[in-house]
């Protein structure tokens, strides 16, 4: 795979492209076992710390951890979700692709993980004020490029699986 030109990519502050809200479900241990994820403090499993009778609140949103070993840990939930004070949704300022938002995730996991730790927490207020680079196009945020990025990248996975499923696995 060729490495990515990011000479004229643009930096922006996380706050300038999102809303960011901590959860407010508290005391999970305490909630009855349902069907929607609730999103905590976890580097795994999507965050997701169970599936408990609460309402959705969020869909289509980035979450990152605020605490724990996986404090920084950024992921896009393309399904109903709410999440407890451990957490944080991402709620964008600008209308975005779900592409786009599986990018920005991949970013910002990069930036947020290396700087936050269970030592060092994360919090909207300080996460506003991180800044990472994007494409541009025109001084603003090239949606159309991270959008066809992501999308590659989806078909080559599509790809690569649909031939492992035509391998013969041998189980000597």
């Amino acid at each position: 795979m060729s490495k990515i030109d990011t000479k004229e990519w643009g930096e922006f502050l996380i706050g300038d492209l999102f809303e960011l809200k901590r959860g407010g479900i508290k005391g999970l241990q305490l909630l009855l076992e349902g069907e929607t994820p609730v999103i905590a403090a976890a580097g795994y499993k999507q965050g997701i710390a169970g599936y408990y009778n609460v309402d959705a609140e969020y869909s289509n949103k980035i979450t990152v951890s605020c605490n724990g070993a996986g404090c920084g840990s950024t992921f896009y939930h393309a399904y109903p979700f709410n999440l407890n004070g451990d957490a944080m949704v991402l709620i964008e300022k600008k209308e975005m692709s779900d592409m786009v938002k599986r990018y920005i995730s991949c970013l910002l996991n990069g930036v947020l993980t290396r700087k936050y730790s269970y030592a060092e927490k994360c919090s909207p207020q300080k996460a506003e004020k991180e800044k990472i680079k994007l494409p541009i196009k025109n001084g603003q945020p090239d949606y159309e490029y991270m959008e066809s990025f992501m999308a590659s990248i989806e078909d080559r996975v599509k790809g690569n699986l649909a031939i492992l499923k035509t391998i013969q696995w041998s189980t000597k």
